[in-house]
């Protein structure tokens, strides 16, 4: 008993078992209006059982109406299409193969406005399908079914391959005047002016990825004694921690979707690397430098519009910055007297200046909520006002010469247009 309910079963699948041979985007609207146009005298579809159809197959279709499409059964220039249509529908073949060529008929299809124009043709015993609508002159689907005489089963069985989309509202008059009227979403024009405002969490660090080891191992891992003693004075990194979190906020524009300019501000805490050897330490609680950066960068970016809810927008920068570090000292609260050395420490330039150059992306989501993503490099070096004077000493001692990092940020950001 159960091989002969399982050999039914088998039997239906395969009886009714369809070929979609392609099925592109196209717009499933509530309440639709289906135009049946049948290649055969008798048409293998009940237009009333076939609405009956697709609400068992797809709830959210409302209220359809269906009838048979007389206006073009009436028409020698679409008769002769559909013979032609019903021939050549295969597998083998894509949407514009299928295209109507002749203007006429083109022009009938594109003006079915809302409605759905479902086309069916008997061939071989066999029951081909292909559905148009307003976009294109050519059909948006198209695949067999096989036939057993079956109405309301052929229905379910077109409505299932073809019409199981979500639905969408449809337009008012007025609606569909202004919609006529918008550009394609991919082309629209662009506004004069995008703006960004935003704010970032990230990280920066001395060690360039994909770079030797050794180019940087003098300064990270070098330590501070007796409050200013270190190997090297040309990066600062020889005093503080070179890998730190960091926080930004930024805000620029571009102008005409090409070229633009961003300010930035950058903050990071680093904390000195003080020799634990040394005992001169043994008095000091904390010790660590401020680190504030503002600047500002020229932006070179481009648009791409992925849908009507998201678009990215790449792009490239470069700028410059002033650093400036601000210490953070302090004793231990049972030191009452400090050493000597805790009076002449080393000191850092009131600012730096320097470049930064990078890439990064913006991701927004309906055309105002974003999320940046950037990385680049940072320079700082000394802030030279004035020519050296000729009594200075051989050796310089400015601190900090010369100091290279990368950064990579993180951030939220709010986008608008003009």
């Amino acid at each position: 008993m159960k091989r002969f309910i399982l050999a039914i079963l088998l039997f239906v699948c395969s009886t009714f078992a369809d070929n979609v041979f392609f099925h592109n985007h196209w717009t499933l609207w509530k309440d639709a209006e289906i135009l049946i146009w049948s290649a055969d005298k008798a048409p293998a579809l009940d237009p009333k059982e076939f609405c009956l159809s697709l609400k068992r197959n797809n709830t959210g279709i409302g209220e359809p109406k269906c009838r048979m499409a007389g206006e073009l059964e009436r028409d020698s220039i679409a008769v002769r299409y559909a013979g032609w249509l019903l021939a050549n529908i295969d597998d083998n073949v894509k949407p514009e193969h299928l295209r109507a060529r002749h203007p006429a008929m083109a022009a009938r299809l594109q003006s079915v406005e809302d409605k759905l124009v479902l086309f069916i043709g008997n061939r071989d015993g066999k029951t081909y399908a292909a559905t148009f609508d307003e976009n294109s002159a050519e059909p948006v689907a198209a695949g067999v079914f096989t036939n057993t005489g079956d109405k309301i089963a052929l229905g379910d069985h077109i409505a299932a391959a073809f019409f199981d989309a979500s639905t969408k509202r449809r337009l008012t008059k007025e609606e569909r005047a202004k919609r006529m009227t918008e550009p394609d979403e991919s082309y629209k024009e662009i506004p004069g002016f995008q703006g960004w405002a935003g704010i970032a969490v990230g990280y920066s660090q001395a060690k360039i990825p994909l770079t030797p080891d050794n180019w940087y191992s003098s300064h990270t891992k070098s330590r501070v004694r007796n409050y200013r003693i270190t190997k090297d004075s040309a990066s600062l990194w020889n005093f503080i921690d070179d890998s730190d979190p960091q926080m930004a906020l930024y805000a620029g524009g571009t102008w005409y979707g090409f070229i633009g300019a961003e300010l930035m501000y950058r903050y990071a805490y680093h904390k000195v690397k003080t020799d634990d050897q040394d005992t001169v330490y043994q008095e000091l609680d904390y010790w660590g430098f401020h680190q504030h950066e503002i600047g500002i960068n020229v932006v070179f970016s481009r648009t791409y519009t992925l849908t009507k809810w998201f678009k990215t927008t790449p792009f490239a920068f470069i700028g410059f910055q002033y650093s400036f570090f601000v210490e953070d000292i302090g004793l231990k609260d049972d030191k009452k007297e400090h050493s000597r050395a805790y009076d002449v420490r080393i000191k850092f330039e009131d600012s730096y200046k320097g470049a930064l150059v990078g890439i990064g992306s913006h991701f927004i989501f309906f055309n105002h909520y974003g999320l940046g993503l950037r990385t680049g490099i940072s320079s700082r070096g000394r802030n030279i006002e004035e020519d050296p004077s000729p009594d200075a000493a051989a050796e310089p001692t400015t601190i900090g010469s010369s100091t290279i990092d990368c950064f990579i940020n993180l951030g939220l950001e709010y986008h608008f247009s003009m």
